[in-house]
């Protein structure tokens, strides 16, 4: 004797995802793209925020070996030279002691005080030239007596103005700060 199947019946045979199946897998998706859109938007903030940085730091390694580049016993017109920006303004640049104000208290005792009024001589808003757009950056030193006789501990600091945090409320940006000494040991 044959044993007859039962054959499954259309609609457990042709059965499908149900709405609700395909709703939660739509919700599942819609996560992962905003997620990953969350994460490209993320990096190319960063990217762009390093791309300031790299610039900052190089502006004050700029200013920084022209600064060192004058002898430390300079004194008058041999103690300042110029930097030209991309606008073709010059900033005269001591190199006397004396320049921008410090952070005399907190986590950034020493840092230059940005939000202090900018020191002439001792500043500059340079302006870098890309394509299509030009950025400013406030870029300051100071030049402190070093730890023997002739030498002299050289601070410079650079940051983008156009960077977000730098316009309304100065103190949320760092800036880049370099420190080195000059003269003869």
């Amino acid at each position: 004797m044959a044993l007859i199947k039962n054959k499954p019946s259309l609609s457990k045979r042709f059965r499908g995802f149900s709405l609700i199946e395909l709703m939660i897998a739509m919700l599942v998706l819609a996560f992962g793209l905003v997620g990953g859109a969350a994460v490209i938007s993320t990096a190319i903030a960063s990217n762009g925020r390093s791309r300031f940085d790299t610039t900052a730091t190089a502006l004050a390694e700029s200013t920084m070996e022209k600064i060192v580049a004058i002898p430390s016993r300079a004194q008058g017109a041999a103690a300042s030279t110029s930097i030209i920006d991309c606008a073709g303004t010059s900033f005269p640049v001591s190199t006397a002691v004396g320049g921008a104000a410090l952070i005399t208290d907190g986590i950034f005792t020493g840092y230059i005080d940005f939000l202090k009024p900018a020191v002439p001589n001792y500043s500059m808003l340079y302006t870098t030239c890309a394509a299509g757009s030009n950025t400013v950056y406030d870029v300051r030193w100071r030049i402190d007596p070093g730890p023997t006789p002739f030498t002299q501990l050289v601070t410079v600091s650079a940051k983008n103005l156009g960077q977000a945090g730098n316009t309304a409320d100065k103190r949320f940006a760092l800036p880049v700060m370099l420190r080195t000494v000059r003269g003869t040991f």
